[in-house]
């Protein structure tokens, strides 16, 4: 089973987009896949590939302080002075103090210096994992976070094993295993990153998209080179999209192709199709099936 996850350094380019065409085009051409919503903090890609709810799970991955007994509190306010989230308000008529959800950070600090060991940290669900059915025929596993939660790094790792484990219980393994990752270099990236054979990142001829292009490389380089870089919206600025290819060329990245600016994307995305079922004659469509074809030449490598 081949892992490839797409990714990019900046959100809006169209990773989504690219990593539902591509689904499409490999149960196209014969092969059978399994996807992963690995941008927990908007999973989106569910919405597109038109998909029904089969299993849910809870993740708990953080913990946060809660008062484990009122009675013992003597009142002496230590844990309200000294938490540094201000995640303690203070019930002066009660004598004891009230844990906020949203900015406690779970750090121990008020269960450390409480005098009468009155305060406990407790796992708290910080979001969702769910297995779903896409109208296309194949598994989708979209990790989800709790709105103000943390840890979303930890619900990508989870999303990933639960697909990884749903694909060996098959009775014949998926030859994909395609990830739809979160923008960006932090730890949900890193997570999202981890045991890929393959990495395709998008780009856009922007300096803002070009500067996190190369940051995202740098993690990128981590996990395998094997990458493939694909430019979005290439037609908008030639000059830049031929900088970048020379960027590419210059540190021997496999250039995928170019995807061009065409409306026909953008109405999809309103209309929650993929492009290839919206328009499936469209400029946008051909680029991607010349993509498709470089990627399968460029997995069997």
């Amino acid at each position: 089973m081949k892992k490839i996850t797409i990714a990019s350094g900046k959100g809006g380019v169209g990773k989504t987009t690219t990593t539902a065409t591509l689904a499409l085009l490999f149960k196209e051409a014969g092969k059978d896949i399994i996807l992963v919503d690995c941008d927990v903090d908007a999973p989106n890609l569910a919405i597109v590939l038109k998909c029904e709810e089969l299993e849910t799970k809870d993740i708990f991955s953080a913990e946060k302080a809660f008062l484990s007994n009122n009675d013992c509190c003597i009142g002496c306010k230590t844990c309200y002075e000294k938490c540094p989230s201000n995640a303690i308000k203070w019930d002066a008529d009660n004598k004891h103090p009230i844990f906020s959800d949203l900015f406690c950070e779970g750090c121990g600090v008020c269960e450390i210096v409480c005098p009468e060991n009155c305060i406990e940290l407790r796992p708290i669900k910080t979001g969702d994992l769910l297995k779903q059915h896409s109208k296309y025929g194949f598994t989708v596993i979209t990790g989800k976070i709790k709105i103000g939660e943390g840890n979303s790094g930890k619900i990508v790792a989870e999303a990933k094993m639960w697909a990884n484990n749903i694909a060996k219980q098959e009775s014949t393994l998926p030859d994909i295993l395609l990830s739809d990752g979160p923008p960006g270099v932090g730890c949900p990236v890193i997570a999202s990153l981890t045991d890929s054979d393959y990495i395709i990142l998008l780009t856009e001829p922007n300096p803002a998209a070009v500067h996190d292009l190369k940051r995202v490389l740098q993690l990128a380089y981590n996990f395998t080179k094997h990458i493939g870089v694909i430019i979005n919206k290439a037609d908008l600025f030639p000059e830049s999209t031929n900088k970048i290819i020379e960027f590419l060329e210059q540190n021997n990245l496999f250039h995928l192709g170019n995807i061009p600016l065409d409306n026909s994307i953008a109405y999809a995305v309103a209309e929650g199709l993929s492009v290839i079922e919206y328009a499936p004659d469209s400029i946008a469509v051909k680029a991607y099936r010349d993509i498709f074809n470089k990627i399968q030449k460029f997995i069997m490598n």
